[in-house]
């Protein structure tokens, strides 16, 4: 008597547990932003230290600031501040904003 219980008892939580796993549904997978992600820079009106924390170089984050106003962030490449290397890899990270007048 008590081994037919025990068995039931087993029969019984496998079927819960079948049935309460079909009833589940798989929450939706959101894309996972790296911690490291670098920010969008205004190189018209960011600190040096936040455009260095991009990935460029101390004095060349000087050489932005000092050029400053720039007209667009393709400038960087055209007056040689930065090399089309460097500027491909980083060109999603910048943006020029025109000072207001």
């Amino acid at each position: 008597m008590l081994r037919r219980n025990l068995v039931g008892i087993a029969v019984l939580a496998l079927i819960g547990t079948v049935a309460f796993g079909a009833q589940v549904k798989e929450m939706p997978k959101t894309p996972v932003k790296s911690i490291n992600q670098p920010s969008i820079v205004d190189i018209n009106a960011a600190p040096e230290a936040d455009i260095v924390s991009i990935g460029i170089e101390r004095s060349v984050a000087k050489k932005i600031v000092e050029g400053r106003p720039w007209r667009s962030k393709r400038d960087l490449v055209t007056k040689q501040v930065l090399s089309k290397e460097q500027y491909e890899k980083l060109k999603n990270s910048l943006v020029a904003k025109r000072p207001k007048k």
